[in-house]
């Protein structure tokens, strides 16, 4: 019989009773349930082909995504706290309004995105390719951006203050109304770089 769930993962069974830890990971057959329930706290999904998948207002707190494949999905309200999303692919997902607080999406495709008023207090961009993506009213304050690449995204009105930003990549990259990393606010006309007020 296959393991359906494992210890830290795991369940046990004892006198013909299923214990569960809240801890625990589908395996790759089972994706099928948390596009259903769309709850998936702490689970283990690395590696997951979710491209397209409907997680609207998905609960994933803690959740290992780790290498998904999740490009086209609708994340719109999903909240990501503390989940792991290092090098998914999120190309053209939408992530409008989403919570990816204190959440490692180092050296993810970012690539076009809707990130409009994305909520990533500390979260982990570095190495990130954002080009494209739409990050209108995104709130990265304390974020770590270092060496991620904005080219021709748009940041108007987003607020960056507190960030690391070295080696980021800023080309064509709207910032009009953006508070700056030491908070000033970007001139109207701030296309690439910043004019500070």
């Amino acid at each position: 019989m296959r393991m359906i769930f494992s210890i830290f993962s795991a369940c046990l069974l004892f006198m013909g009773s299923m214990f569960c830890s809240t801890a625990w990971s589908f395996e790759s057959g089972l994706v099928t349930n948390l596009l259903k329930r769309r709850n998936c706290v702490s689970c283990d999904l690395g590696k997951a082909d979710l491209k397209g998948a409907d997680l609207k207002g998905a609960f994933l707190q803690g959740a290992d995504l780790q290498g998904s494949d999740l490009s086209q999905a609708n994340l719109k309200n999903a909240k990501f706290y503390k989940a792991k999303l290092a090098g998914s692919n999120l190309m053209g997902a939408d992530l409008q309004n989403a919570i990816l607080e204190q959440t490692d999406l180092s050296g993810s495709n970012l690539a076009g995105a809707n990130m409009l008023k994305a909520y990533m207090d500390q979260a982990n961009l570095a190495d990130c390719n954002l080009r494209e993506a739409d990050l209108r009213q995104a709130y990265m304050v304390g974020a770590f951006l270092n060496g991620a690449d904005f080219t021709g995204a748009d940041l108007r009105k987003a607020n960056l203050f507190g960030a690391n930003h070295i080696g980021i990549k800023l080309e064509k990259t709207l910032l009009e109304g953006a508070r700056w990393f030491n908070g000033h606010i970007c001139k109207p006309g701030s296309i690439g770089r910043c004019i500070l007020e």
